[in-house]
């Protein structure tokens, strides 16, 4: 069953199915603030309720794992093994999250504040530090149609 981008994924409170292979990855993501998506479900294993953007960011990594050729196992394959593909996945997740709280938050100084946030994140040793800070702001603004 492929999820539509309107559609809700569920949530469960618990580590994902492909917990010891992020971390074998080199991704050490922390449990306590981890949220993860396969396929149709965002793991959350802290058990705190996700934001609106953070389920926006979610959303769009699940709907892109069920289009994949081969589906979530092999989006994850590719995922863990080309950073390139990460930073692009994640910049379009961030994107769609950005997207979404610019159009909650008219401020533009929140919005900058926020769009930082997240550019910090994409470009962290999480994601492998592979782009800066400024680079992940152009790619995350371009997603959201703001370049």
């Amino acid at each position: 069953m492929l999820l539509k981008k309107s559609g809700q994924p569920k949530v469960e409170h618990k580590l994902p199915p492909n917990w010891d292979k992020i971390n074998a990855s080199g991704m050490y993501p922390d449990p306590e603030i981890a949220v993860v998506t396969y396929g149709d479900t965002i793991y959350v294993p802290s058990g705190n309720k996700l934001p609106d953007h953070l389920m926006e960011h979610e959303k769009m990594h699940s709907v892109t794992q069920l289009e994949y050729p081969g589906g979530p196992d092999a989006w994850w394959q590719r995922y863990y093994a080309d950073i390139y593909f990460r930073i692009q996945e994640e910049a379009n997740a961030y994107g769609a999250q950005y997207a979404f709280a610019c159009r909650q938050v008219k401020d533009r100084n929140q919005q900058t504040k926020f769009l930082v946030q997240l550019a910090h994140e994409l470009a962290s040793p999480l994601y492998g530090s592979v782009i800066d800070t400024m680079s992940a702001m152009r790619m995350i603004k371009k997603v959201a149609g703001e370049l």
